[in-house]
């Protein structure tokens, strides 16, 4: 069958800026400058937008605060002019009342806000330089806004970023309530992806990378499982289940369906850098380093074109990303996430069956444990 190769969600980088200096940011690991996408170069992006058979959604997103940007609104309002679906992910420290009711006139779609604490404290600690108690306040002047001009349903939908850690876990259970309380639709729940040697001390997925319960095997037996109570009666014998030789299905849903799963290949994204840049993914936008089994790899950034030299329409066509989406499709790369490490895992540059740059055996988000908004 012959796969449906449609560019369908567009992440754009608008700037690398932020007003917040959180404990497991990237920034905080790279060695790269400040990047701030100029209005007329989003503006022309937009215009390449409105040439492809359907606009994309367009998330603004990537590694930097979207509303530090001197020209957020004009950018959200020409992002909305192609008729694509607008989306955005923010830490929700600058959502002013004035930006809040430009953002509604605008009909931006959705917007992600990330909260990575129910405990003020814990919250301060992890996203250094932020009030929690400012952006509960933002949100649930958000909240009432929506509901005063447009009902419950309006624009835009309110979504929860939650990156899990050891420091964080216990809040888990507290999420639900808060997002009814702000009017969140969605909790999106990701894991950390490590970029020192410290934080990788406060990852929750470390027997993860090789358990049996996320890898479905013909070596192994495979346990279904139905619906049932999580309580004291269960919770002992879950963890040793999941923790036992068996692959684990949910209503023979497999929890190992998202191994070798590329999602920005799988289902049509890909990434436009500040700097008019194409990438593949989110990972492969910018030089940085990651750990995973207590080893450093340093992941160098991929592009298939600039926007500035060729088209977006005619990048995504282009034979090479086209073969590179195939490729990532099929995902044939050394295990790197579970393996003990060789030679060639440091960099992203071959593996050991011979891949060539960019290899992804090594991707965190194709295995399950990362996710994106």
């Amino acid at each position: 069958m012959k796969h449906n190769d449609t560019l369908t969600k567009l992440y754009v980088e608008i700037t690398t800026r932020c007003n917040l200096d959180c404990a497991m940011c990237v920034r905080r690991a790279w060695q790269e400058p400040i990047g701030e996408m100029p209005l007329a170069v989003f503006a022309e992006l937009m215009e390449q937008v409105r040439y492809l058979p359907a606009p994309p959604v367009i998330h603004l997103s990537g590694y930097g605060e979207p509303t530090c940007h001197p020209d957020f609104l004009e950018i959200v309002a020409l992002a909305k002019a192609t008729g694509a679906r607008v989306e955005m992910t923010s830490n929700g420290t600058l959502l002013t009342r004035s930006l809040i009711a430009a953002l509604i006139d605008l009909d931006l779609d959705r917007l992600v806000v990330s909260i990575d604490s129910t405990e003020a404290a814990n919250y301060a600690d992890i996203r250094v330089n932020a009030s929690y108690s400012q952006v509960l306040a933002n949100l649930l002047e958000l909240k009432r806004q929506r509901i005063s001009r447009h009902g419950r349903h309006g624009n835009p939908q309110l979504a929860i970023a939650f990156v899990a850690m050891q420091r964080n876990v216990a809040d888990l259970a507290r999420l639900p309530m808060l997002a009814t309380r702000l009017g969140a639709w969605e909790v999106l729940v990701s894991n950390v992806v490590p970029h020192t040697a410290e934080m990788e001390e406060d990852i929750l997925y470390q027997k993860a990378l090789q358990a049996c319960a996320f890898r479905e095997s013909r070596w192994v037996p495979a346990m279904s499982l139905p619906k049932l109570d999580l309580d004291e009666a269960t919770a002992g014998p879950l963890v040793g289940a999941f923790r036992s030789t068996a692959s684990i299905k949910l209503l023979d849903a497999s929890l190992s369906a998202r191994n070798d799963y590329c999602r920005f290949a799988q289902e049509g994204y890909a990434a436009v850098r500040w700097d008019g840049t194409v990438s593949p993914c989110l990972s492969l936008l910018h030089d940085h380093p990651e750990y995973i089994r207590g080893r450093r790899k340093d992941v160098t950034h991929h592009s298939f074109g600039n926007i500035d030299d060729l088209p977006l329409g005619a990048i995504w066509q282009d034979q090479p990303f086209s073969d590179f989406r195939q490729r990532l499709r099929a995902f044939h790369f050394s295990p790197c996430t579970t393996c003990g490490g060789c030679e060639r895992f440091p960099a992203n540059y071959v593996d050991c069956i011979d891949n060539t740059f960019p290899t992804c055996g090594g991707c965190l988000w194709a295995q399950g444990f990362v996710q994106c908004a």
